[in-house]
């Protein structure tokens, strides 16, 4: 059955995230030359607040909640020490979400001063580095269409949750105590979000039913390096795309029983599946579906049907990077199979 697409835009704003989160203090022994470092259980917060306009300074709004990821996650951290002495790590330090706990490879010593740079999700095959002199942050090898809010540290502040209501973008200072070493990351996104509702129309619901069964979001490029400027608020992003022998793609819906897509007067909303994308002029972005259909008495008489749609271009969403596009997906059939299924009411039979 070959469907097509239809496709109404609108603009959401997303959403900022920050981060606390404990790190392992550290102190040393002048008379051994060696080191001691006592360890702290590493804490995350998190709060959510909308977007200003570009030319204003996004800060923390008051009121923090427990942040708990609902699956594995990993922060890349890269604390540059600036004294007393200068050290920039060549890769970042790990800190994890798995099993219920937070772990941390992220050590700091008490009196010395750094300046944190940092990134999430931390998982292959991104890769980050650090330029200090040049207050920069470059991330290679990102897929240009990706199922993971990949964000980048765009503030710190040393303090509890409680006390992190001025936490705003552009500063990275922080200056390591000899306990409780709790930095607040504040957190801002580096791609577009795209969320998707779908609708068909009430004469056609009446007779079939869709079920959608998985969504797979690719690009015409392979990955991207996304340049971050951090020595101004807020933060520049230069996106460098990168083609290959392949493209990049990432399935990011599946209901092996599918989701029914309801009639028009009640959109389908596939709520808590979104992908992101780079914000490319010219990325190209192809939406496969694969759903089932079904006749009113629920009997399958199209299973894994597919259908293509290329989605509106950058300058037709108007989306920069931050933005959540919610894109209403119109199905419309072009043809109800009505002489081959055996549903239909009154159905002449010919001998």
């Amino acid at each position: 059955m070959k469907k097509t697409m239809r496709y109404i835009t609108g603009n959401y704003k997303y959403v900022m995230l920050a981060v606390g989160c404990w790190l392992l203090t550290a102190c040393s022994s002048s008379s051994e030359q060696t080191e001691t470092r006592t360890s702290s259980p590493l804490q995350v917060t998190a709060y959510t607040t909308n977007y200003h306009g570009n030319d204003k300074m996004r800060a923390v709004a008051d009121g923090y909640s427990a942040y708990t990821p609902d699956h594995d996650v990993a922060i890349g951290l890269f604390p540059i020490q600036i004294y007393p002495s200068e050290d920039v790590p060549d890769a970042a330090k790990l800190i994890r979400y798995s099993n219920g706990l937070w772990h941390t490879q992220v050590v700091v010593e008490e009196n010395s001063r750094y300046i944190i740079y940092g990134y999430m999700p931390m998982k292959a095959p991104i890769t980050g580095a650090v330029d200090y002199s040049g207050q920069t942050l470059t991330l290679s090898s990102v897929p240009a269409v990706m199922a993971d809010d990949i964000c980048f540290v765009t503030g710190v502040k040393d303090g509890t949750a409680e006390a992190a209501g001025d936490l705003s973008e552009g500063v990275f200072a922080y200056t390591g105590k000899s306990t409780d070493n709790y930095v607040c990351l504040l957190m801002d996104h580096l791609y577009v979000a795209l969320k998707f509702r779908f609708s068909i129309s009430a004469s056609y619901s009446a007779l079939r039913t869709i079920r959608l069964k998985s969504m797979t979001l690719s690009s015409n490029y392979q990955n991207v390096t996304a340049t971050v400027g951090l020595g101004s608020v807020p933060a520049t992003v230069t996106y460098t795309p990168v083609t290959g022998t392949t493209t990049s793609s990432t399935t990011f819906f599946e209901d092996a029983g599918g989701k029914d897509i309801s009639n028009s007067e009640d959109v389908t909303a596939i709520s808590g599946y979104t992908c992101c994308f780079a914000p490319i002029h010219s990325q190209v972005l192809t939406l496969v579906s694969v759903y089932d259909v079904y006749d009113r008495y629920d009997n399958l008489i199209r299973q894994d049907c597919t259908s293509t749609n290329v989605l509106p271009s950058l300058e037709t969403l108007e989306a920069v990077r931050g933005d959540m596009v919610t894109l209403n997906l119109n199905v419309n059939p072009t043809y109800l199979y009505q002489l081959s299924d055996q549903d239909l009411d009154n159905l002449i039979e010919i001998k």
